[in-house]
């Protein structure tokens, strides 16, 4: 056996520092031996250094250009980050021979991991013709077309890989993938669970695994997946972790929430991208962590996105502005309610209104309502991020209004494409999206966004006049019920939260608690909290409150929400959360005549209850401190006379020319807004700050 064939014989057994002596006496004694320069540079990468691979196959390749030498070579320069020369070999190794298999895959892998899928579709689809039984091929190829938005192709080409390797890990797990995407929960679960049944070490299935079953409210169940995803290494170890806690403040599990966020603001100031924005949002951390997740998640949507769509203008001045607002909302959703008063009510001398929605059809009346209050309605829903960016662009819209930012469900990389030429964010996402995000000014009031707080936004700051938040005068409030009807004493005072349990912390319910024990007779009225109850009902009882004062009011479907805002006739006084204010929430018992009780603080997540509060002339409602929220609600508790007259005040502010539920007067102001908004962009100056008054 000559020295050569040792060394190739030693390298196919693993004893690489052996192969590695082997292929380097071979080279001593012929120095352009080909074979030995491309096999010891191949084998200097499996070591771990591919620059010095990529030198000795560089070498072969100048001896013998076959597509072999330049396949490996092309995945060393990949492995090196030089992507253009590594697309040149892999091209020059197909010139060479068109079906070299290697060639053909590492091909389109490489153009998918540079998103261009487009592009990637054909040498991926032309590995998997010449070796049909190349499971990574047809796994990229389904990921192809994931990205394409051809669901249904990808899930032929991912299913067929699976059946034919029930093995093929990568396959089912892009698999999963797509049918999570078609909004086919319960078959992306089964998969899922067959995945991590047959590969319990791959953590980001079990990432994949529990963040759908926490979409679909299994919390309990979802836990042990995101830990097990942690266990297992997860490459998205912040996003792991993000997801987590917001789990654990689902469950009002609080010990874990504090003793796991230092691992995750570790994990951000990594630069880990993975982190959904809105579950640092509702941390009670500095803003600048806000920031820094937003900015992140707004680099990694735009590596997906692709480049933007060619710069567009507004039309000329002198015509109606066509507005666009995006959601997923459109339908019975809290978003809807606020807003189907403004589509209803924009003056259409001054704006055109298009909604875009790309959420389901719920053939409600609330869908039905919006339709009708929108001069277009656009469905999005079946088109990909791109498609949906060119349909808006050939709507022909002059601003674009977002109204979901980073929340569940929403589509960045739409506006991300920049679609429109003035693009906006408003309501949905009470926190910056990021430079790079697409955007280019948020609405807000100055309560909710202060000068000081500017710094912490990476859009324009639009301050309207009074509160930022849209909402519809002409909501309807069912009968009032009694007390009885919702299992409430009838005598006693009623403390009410309606807010979701994420946003409870141990501050507040322990002063709930505080405020139960001085208050005799009162009670806490409290939206289903599911399966946090047994949580807060252990933390209540070491406080010595009995389980009996604690009322649980159910979740009602959302075509009764008439229903839902008569019942706050039953309480006396709505407690806000802090740092995660009531926003919708707050809106509800306002106009349904119940007054909130607020502690402030300095994000936008944090003030949202203080702005409307502040424009209904109620600022006397609005605390600083969990001192002074406590103090407030226990002088409210015992001075009915002092209760009596702020619900007298807020039932005088609730029709308050220009107030909170003033819709025209709101639009009025939301038109000044994207009327200068517009005029900046046609003499083509840079977005900037400004108020409305």
């Amino acid at each position: 056996m000559t020295p050569l064939h040792q060394a190739v014989a030693r390298h196919q057994a693993g004893a690489l520092d052996e192969a590695a002596d082997l292929y380097a006496q071979v080279l001593a004694a012929e120095p352009h031996q080909a074979d030995a320069l491309h096999l010891l540079g191949v084998l200097r990468g499996q070591q771990g250094d591919p620059a010095a691979g990529e030198g000795l196959v560089a070498r072969a390749a100048a001896l013998r250009p076959d597509a072999e030498i330049l396949t490996n070579l092309g995945r060393l320069r990949a492995a090196l980050g030089r992507t253009s020369a590594a697309e040149a070999a892999f091209r020059a190794a197909l010139a060479r021979d068109g079906s070299h298999v290697g060639a053909t895959f590492a091909l389109g892998t490489l153009l998918l991991n540079l998103n261009r899928p487009a592009e990637a579709l054909t040498p991926l689809e032309r590995a998997v013709t010449l070796e049909p039984a190349h499971g990574a091929a047809a796994a990229n190829l389904g990921v192809a077309l994931h990205r394409l938005g051809r669901l249904a192709e990808a899930e032929g080409v991912l299913r067929a890989a699976v059946d034919a390797d029930p093995s093929q890990a990568i396959a089912r797990f892009n698999l999963a993938s797509v049918l999570e995407d078609q909004g086919r929960l319960d078959a992306a679960e089964t998969e899922y669970q067959a995945l991590t049944a047959q590969r319990p070490d791959l953590a980001d299935a079990w990432l994949n695994l529990g963040t759908l079953l926490q979409r679909r409210h299994r919390d309990v169940e979802a836990r042990p997946c995101l830990e097990a995803a942690l266990t297992h290494g997860t490459s998205r170890r912040a996003g792991a972790l993000a997801h987590l806690l917001h789990l654990d403040a689902r469950l009002c599990r609080w010990d874990e929430v504090a003793a796991r966020t230092p691992d995750l603001l570790a994990a951000l100031e990594a630069g880990d991208d993975s982190a959904p924005p809105f579950a640092v949002l509702c941390l009670d951390v500095d803003e600048a962590w806000h920031q820094r997740a937003a900015r992140l998640h707004a680099a990694a949507v735009a590596r997906a996105a692709g480049p933007p769509l060619p710069p567009a203008s507004p039309g000329p001045a002198g015509q109606p502005l066509r507005v666009g607002y995006l959601s997923a909302d459109w339908h019975q959703h809290p978003t809807a309610y606020l807003m189907a008063g403004v589509l209803e009510r924009h003056d259409r001398a001054a704006v055109a209104v298009t909604a875009f929605s790309y959420g389901p059809d719920d053939g409600s009346s609330m869908r039905a309502r919006l339709r009708a209050g929108a001069d277009r309605f656009i469905d999005l829903a079946r088109l990909d991020d791109r498609a949906a960016a060119h349909a808006i662009r050939a709507a022909g819209v002059d601003i674009l209004v977002d109204l979901k930012g980073y929340t569940e469900g929403g589509r960045p990389g739409i506006t991300l494409l920049r679609p429109a030429p003035v693009q906006v964010q408003y309501l949905g996402y009470p926190g910056t999206l990021g430079r790079g995000a697409g955007i280019d000014y948020v609405l807000a009031d100055a309560v909710v966004l202060p000068p000081d707080r500017a710094a912490y936004w990476d859009e324009a700051v639009v301050r309207l006049a009074g509160c930022y938040q849209a909402n519809d005068a002409d909501r309807p409030l069912g009968p009032p019920p009694s007390r009885a009807d919702w299992g409430l004493p009838a005598d006693g005072l009623v403390f009410a939260c309606f807010n979701a349990a994420y946003k409870l912390t141990p501050d507040v319910v322990a002063c709930w608690a505080r405020l139960l024990a001085t208050v005799p007779g009162a009670v806490l009225w409290l939206l289903d909290p599911g399966p946090a109850l047994p949580a807060l009902l252990a933390m209540l009882a070491k406080q010595g409150i009995d389980p009996t004062r604690l009322v649980v009011a159910p979740a009602l479907p959302k075509g009764r929400m008439a229903d839902h805002l008569a019942r706050h006739a039953c309480a006396d006084l709505f407690l806000d959360t802090h740092p995660v204010n009531a926003h919708t929430t707050a809106a509800d018992a306002l106009y349904a005549g119940l007054p909130v009780l607020t502690r402030t603080g300095e994000p936008f997540i944090s003030r949202v209850a203080a702005s409307l509060l502040t424009a209904l002339g109620l600022p006397d409602l609005v605390t600083y401190s969990l001192e002074a929220y406590e103090a407030t609600a226990l002088d409210l508790a015992r001075d009915s006379a002092r209760l009596a007259d702020v619900r007298a005040r807020l039932s005088a502010a609730r029709t308050l020319p220009g107030g909170p539920f003033d819709t025209a007067a709101f639009c009025r102001r939301l038109e000044s807004a994207y009327a200068r908004m517009a005029a900046r962009a046609r003499t083509r100056l840079p977005p900037i700050g400004f108020d409305v008054e």
